[in-house]
């Protein structure tokens, strides 16, 4: 899974944040797209998904202040956001129909301090990771979608902004017209 990551705000005094590596290899700041179709939702569930690296650009702290949906189309939420250090007792979310706070991420999310790792360095060094977790909802049954978040960080005391074009589409239960939710309905009822 990839994802396009941008930067905004001015590289002053903090560090700045990335979003966008995989935890199982380690890389970050990758580009491309990375979307997730999720058949069969309903309204009123959490659905989370994890696994993105969010690292520093040098040496440094920030918090993590708001999230917020990119182009949200329907009434898709971001219910809840939050990041975990990685480890054996938190291997990578993937996605789950449970809360954040119920598959081991803290209610607030932590300050993020691991630096991305370098061209050519080996990507296990500074481990462990800071994986990235998001948990969306919505308020019917119909299908929704979002394009990406926002996430506003602090970081030396200024305010600064990261996008994740991470396409998130909540499919309304059997929708066969939606196309993504077409082809991940026919992939369902074809594996059983």
């Amino acid at each position: 899974m990839t994802a396009i990551m941008a930067i905004a705000g001015c590289a002053s005094g903090g560090p700045q944040l990335s979003i966008g590596g995989n935890l199982q290899t380690g890389e970050t700041g990758e580009t491309g797209a990375a979307g997730v179709t999720l058949p069969n939702t309903i309204a009123h569930q959490p659905y989370s998904l994890g696994g993105w690296v969010m690292c520093l650009d040098r040496p440094g702290a920030v918090r993590i202040e708001k999230a917020e949906l990119i182009h949200p189309d329907g009434d898709i939420r971001l219910a809840a956001f939050s990041s975990r250090l990685q480890s054996a007792d938190h291997p990578m979310l993937g996605n789950a129909n449970e809360p954040l706070t119920s598959l081991g991420f803290p209610a607030q999310s932590p300050a993020v301090t691991r630096t991305c790792s370098r061209p050519g360095e080996d990507p296990g060094q500074g481990w462990p990771r800071t994986e990235l977790g998001l948990q969306y909802t919505k308020d019917s049954d119909a299908t929704a979608r979002a394009e990406g978040i926002r996430l506003i960080y602090i970081s030396a005391g200024e305010r600064r902004t990261v996008d994740f074009f991470l396409s998130v589409e909540l499919c309304a239960p059997n929708d066969v017209t939606t196309p993504n939710c077409k082809e991940m309905y026919e992939k369902l009822n074809a594996s059983r």
